[in-house]
């Protein structure tokens, strides 16, 4: 049914849109408005892109992706999904693209050539992209290892802290989010990007959208994905959470064996069967004719499932829970954001269609929560998953799903503080004097980790947050904000180990002292940190052998006496940064800052550092909890000279007197219709600065739009 109502969108100093309605159908009406209006290119490319069309544009580069998107069938899926939603759902969906195709008749002239027709299943589908990026991991790793297909690219850096009222000065509670991603979002793997990707995301292009959407009860504050609904991260009015990768094990292979005389016949359970195959055809740029894509898709575990691939006269699927009903998770997402507390939040959780993660959050009674979320299927006991499973074997069927209570999870803190760092459930708050959760009450598949497992970040977390009292703002920003290389010392004493009995050469004794007197800080003023990537990517690259990089850092790390080769690794690393860094625009001068930067501070810099990859590397060295790698795209290579950083950090403080939130997205994502995000943006971000979200009476309205949704087609 048609409806009208009005919408207003507002801009902070910093571009934020604000999207306010009465009602909530206009509401999502402004929030499609909003987010084509600062992502439009991106937004529209991700339509493209669960379309299967994205060859159209970006030519050969995107065959697979297109292949991918029609393979798990997207768009199929979603508009199946789509007609499934309760009415009011498939309103929001539908005000929401509504909103969108406003901005396309609004301004005509930005519209690119190749954009794709709207409909109401695309947010859907895009966040089913979107998820499919973990959902299927771990099936997918399994494949790898049996030299069937590649590893996926799960990065595995990000950050998410609570700071309890035991804690704090005020007896509020600080959250922190702070996912590292990389700065390329889909496009990123396309090198070089087209002319009009590197116009779209002139800044290396994190396609994320930070808006702050109110309607009634309803409050969203968040930075939401290009072309979905919902933000994943952020809060509402009472509760906030966190989110770093990582997650129970939602995905298996399965090896399906097919019959010696029908490629297309197989058995499962002794239960013959048939493969479904069927053609697609690519459009691609560049070529006169379309390609053909052939996919093959088989049912497991009461979902449709793509065939990845065929070997050994085999076909190998990956299956996972999440192939089904993925539409409840805007559902999730909309209850946990009304949720007024931890135990509505939890009730939020129940469907169990949260993407796998680790999930922290709190509420502003000073309540606490952490889960290891995600729809896992249950596994008979004693299962091998390290290998693909044998379809036709009934042992390796699911049988069924665990609920919310029974996923790995811990409640409020004795300690004041919890935190996850890409480390395991049980590191929650330090592993000493015993951890907070005891993980061998749960099966192996819900932990899909190794007990104990930490990192650098969880242990320089874990110090920070232990030893604060008091806290106040600023001092939840610095831990926030926290630049410390932790394995400083360890390398700088092994450094004078190599170098008691052999010095540099005279030459290379300037560069020597700067590392040995380095603090550690990863700051964009310093020279020294410059010179401490510049050697430790060396030391990393240049082992001849296989397992001399991790023997090394073994032995570093545990303070052991080197051996030779060993240390003339070192020396030979030091000499290499020395002259790298001595070819820099300010030799031993340069500050990181100059090399690694992004906006209008870019200008000049080491070439040598725009080979890095943006997507498909683990994180550079051993991060920092701020991960300050920033920078503009090359021109030359069309790659982002820097490949990670941390384009949608968010604090937040809730108490009783409410939720106020602080951030640092990626500067640069300028408004379509210019003006959002000013120049002075990239300066803050690059200093490690936050930006509070505009109190009530400072903003700037941009559009008030009479909000005309069309009828449900559903």
């Amino acid at each position: 049914m048609s409806s009208q109502g009005a919408v207003r969108i507002e801009r902070d100093e910093w571009g934020v849109a604000y999207v306010t309605a009465t009602e909530e159908h206009d509401l999502f009406f402004g929030l499609g408005y909003a987010q084509a209006s600062d992502l439009l290119h991106e937004l529209l490319g991700q339509y493209k892109l669960v379309r299967g069309e994205l060859s159209s544009v970006l030519g050969e580069a995107a065959l697979e992706r297109d292949a991918e998107a029609l393979r798990w069938g997207y768009l199929a899926q979603a508009r199946a999904d789509y007609a499934r939603a309760a009415p009011a759902m498939r309103a929001r969906y539908s005000a929401f693209v509504a909103g969108i195709d406003r901005y396309l008749r609004d301004h005509p002239g930005e519209v690119p050539a190749w954009a794709p027709p709207l409909e109401p299943a695309l947010p859907i589908a895009a966040m089913r992209a979107l998820v499919q990026h973990w959902a299927t991991a771990d099936g997918r790793a399994v494949l790898a290892a049996a030299g069937i297909g590649t590893v996926p690219a799960v990065e595995r850096g990000s950050n998410a802290w609570a700071l309890l009222p035991q804690r704090t000065a005020d007896g509020a509670t600080y959250l922190l989010s702070d996912p590292h991603l990389p700065l390329g979002g889909l496009f990123g793997e396309f090198v070089p990007p087209p002319a009009w990707i590197a116009a779209a995301m002139p800044r290396g292009g994190f396609a994320g959208h930070e808006v702050v959407a109110r309607a009634g009860e309803l409050s969203i504050t968040g930075v939401v994905s290009a072309g979905t609904l919902l933000p994943l991260i952020g809060h509402g009015a009472h509760c906030a959470w966190g989110l770093t990768t990582g997650g129970p094990a939602v995905s298996d292979a399965y090896r399906i064996r097919v019959e010696p005389h029908d490629e297309l016949a197989w058995r499962c359970g002794g239960e013959l069967r048939r493969i479904e195959r069927r053609s697609e055809w690519i459009a691609v740029a560049g070529r006169a004719e379309p390609l053909e894509v052939v996919v093959e898709t088989v049912e497991l575990n009461g979902a449709r499932t793509p065939v990845i691939a065929r070997a050994d006269g085999c076909a190998y699927a990956v299956s996972t829970a999440y192939a089904e009903h993925l539409w409840r998770l805007d559902e999730q997402l909309l209850a946990m954001y009304r949720a007024r507390d931890i135990d509505e939040l939890k009730a939020a959780f129940e469907p169990c269609m949260f993407l796998p993660q680790n999930v922290i959050a709190a509420d502003v009674h000073g309540d606490a929560w952490y889960v290891r979320a995600g729809h896992a299927p249950r596994r008979p006991a004693q299962l091998d998953r390290g290998v693909p499973l044998d379809a036709d074997d009934a042992a390796g069927c699911w049988q069924g799903w665990y609920k919310l209570d029974e996923l790995v999870q811990h409640r409020g803190s004795k300690t004041g503080f919890l935190q996850n760092c890409n480390t395991a459930p049980d590191t929650l708050t330090g592993l000493h004097p015993g951890p907070a959760i005891d993980l061998t009450a749960y099966p192996p598949a819900l932990v899909n980790d190794r007990p104990g497992r930490s990192n650098t970040r969880g242990e320089r977390a874990v110090e920070l947050l232990s030893s604060t009292f008091e806290a106040h703002l600023d001092d939840a920003v610095a831990i926030a904000l926290d630049d410390l290389w932790p394995e400083t010392a360890a390398w700088q004493r092994a450094l004078s180990q190599a170098l008691r009995t052999t010095p540099p050469d005279v030459a290379d004794r300037p560069f020597a002292r700067l590392l040995l007197t380095f603090d550690g800080r990863a700051h964009a003023t310093s020279p020294g940190a410059l010179a401490w990537l510049l050697w430790r990517d060396l030391v990393r690259d240049l082992p001849a052998e296989p397992g001399d990089g991790a023997e090394l850092t073994a032995a570093v790390l545990a303070g052991q006496a080197l051996a030779p080769a060993q240390e003339e690794l070192l020396r030979r690393a030091l000499a290499a940064a020395a002259e790298r860094m001595r070819g820099t625009r300010h030799g031993l001068s340069t500050p990181l800052g100059e090399v690694l930067r992004f906006g209008e501070a870019a200008g000049g810099g080491a070439a040598f550092l725009a080979h890095r990859p943006v997507a498909g590397q683990d994180l550079p060295l051993v991060a920092p909890l701020r991960v300050a790698m920033y920078s503009d795209v090359d021109p030359g290579s069309g790659r982002a000279r820097a490949y990670f950083g941390g384009p949608s950090l968010r604090l937040t403080r809730l108490g009783p007197d409410g939720v106020r939130s602080w951030s640092a997205i990626e500067p640069g994502r300028g408004s379509s219709s210019g003006g959002a995000y000013p120049a002075g943006q990239p300066h803050l971000f690059a200093d490690g600065r936050l930006r509070a979200l505009a109190p009530p009476g400072t903003l700037t309205l941009e559009a008030e739009l009479a909000a005309t949704v069309a009828p449900d087609a559903g």
